[in-house]
């Protein structure tokens, strides 16, 4: 195919890019590097979605993420969705509101109390694998691991079996994204939310600050910390998970690296070059509250923007050789745990249990290698950015 015909099928592809379909997935990057040069900002659409401007540079996505004003969170789920995410789709005063209420339970401080239980957890899934010389990083640790941290932390939950099924919803709603996988997902915080209504819990934490905390005397509407437990549901199942899969990936696919990862320096200094490189978020959206235009392209009041974190993390005139890993100097000012007042409110959580996850998982195992052929590594469509599977080789320490 020449490449004048490659330059046309991914404009066409653009204009119609289902971020749930496998096939657009494999092409994505190319499509992106591609608008990011001839049309930063595309009208794209899907059945799902209905029409969509498509943001891709990095300058052209902070923009819209730092104003709020014209470029409003309600409504912001890609897919439409019959049930409110909480911190992800409001907007000042209520997005105030929901941060007042969780951010002493996601703090850095407040993470680094469950740092032992944490470790235990870790230790633990290690040892049913580490005698194998093999294991699937996905399925029998990441996964494993967030899921048992989230139910500890937040959700103080110890049937696992209850865990299991939220991560199947879970991962339903950010591969496909159909209202039916939202409605199961608002079940599944409603029961939630329900228990710790009838029973506030005694402990302080997250469920308890929704459902008996106030903010100015005001406390939250059922719907409002219903939309709260979804939004925990999806960031502590889903995209921690991605997040240690694709760093375990890049690991194994360079064993350079693993050097770099026992390095204690690399949680401040390296690890937000993974994050960047492959996005655990990959996009989300806002809507237009007035007529205004971005990168050139004019937008009218309703419209929805698309806003693509993991394109804006590969622009070249942010992050030069963005394609590749580069950790020094450090560069700074990535989308991986977005931008704005809406900067994901779960990092500090998240960036302890990727630094445990590690630590432990490196004083057991060393020499981490792809087990297959790379060229086989495929990627899940949908919100989130992380492969099907990550097989993997290793030696004991």
């Amino acid at each position: 195919m020449t490449s004048s015909a490659v330059e046309r099928d991914l404009a066409a592809l653009l204009t119609t890019f289902d971020l749930f379909n496998a096939e657009h997935e494999e092409w994505k990057y190319d499509a992106f590097s591609y608008a990011r040069e001839h049309c930063p900002v595309v009208r794209t659409e899907t059945e799902l979605t209905g029409p969509m401007w498509m943001v891709t540079r990095y300058a052209d996505v902070r923009k819209v993420l730092e104003d709020p004003e014209t470029f409003s969170s309600q409504g912001g789920s890609p897919a439409p969705t019959p049930i409110g995410l909480g911190p992800l789709d409001s907007d000042p005063p209520l997005h105030t509101t929901f941060r007042k209420l969780l951010n002493p339970y996601l703090s850095r401080k407040y993470s680094l109390t469950f740092e032992d239980e944490m470790r235990s957890i870790a230790r633990e899934l290690v040892d049913n694998f580490v005698d194998k010389g093999k294991v699937e990083l996905l399925g029998e640790f990441a996964g494993p691991f967030v899921s048992r941290v989230l139910a500890s932390v937040v959700f103080k939950e110890t049937d696992m079996a209850k865990m299991e099924r939220a991560k199947q919803v879970v991962f339903a709603v950010t591969e496909d994204g159909t209202e039916q996988d939202f409605m199961n997902l608002g079940i599944l915080a409603a029961e939630y939310l329900a228990a710790a209504t009838e029973n506030p819990p005694e402990e302080d934490g997250i469920l308890k600050s929704l459902v008996s905390g106030t903010v100015d005397g005001k406390p939250l509407e059922p719907q409002q910390a219903l939309g709260a437990i979804c939004v925990l549901f999806l960031g502590g199942l889903d995209t921690t998970r991605s997040a240690i899969g694709t760093i375990a990936m890049h690991m194994a696919l360079q064993p350079e690296l693993e050097a770099r990862v026992r390095d204690p320096r690399w949680v401040r200094n390296d690890m937000d070059e993974f994050i960047r490189h492959t996005s655990p978020v990959a996009t989300f959206g806002r809507t237009v509250t007035r007529d205004t235009e971005v990168g050139g392209c004019p937008m009218r009041k309703g419209d929805r923007v698309l806003v693509r974190f993991d394109s804006a993390n590969r622009d070249e005139e942010k992050f030069p050789n963005a394609d590749q890993l580069q950790f020094d100097p450090p560069r700074g000012g990535n989308a991986g745990f977005g931008l704005g007042i809406h900067r994901c409110v779960g990092m500090h959580l998240a960036r302890v249990e990727i630094a445990i996850a590690f630590e432990e998982l490196l004083a057991r195992i060393t020499n981490l290698r792809f087990d297959g052929d790379p060229a086989d590594l495929k990627w899940a469509p949908g919100i989130a950015n992380c492969p099907d599977r990550v097989p993997l080789t290793f030696e004991k320490v």
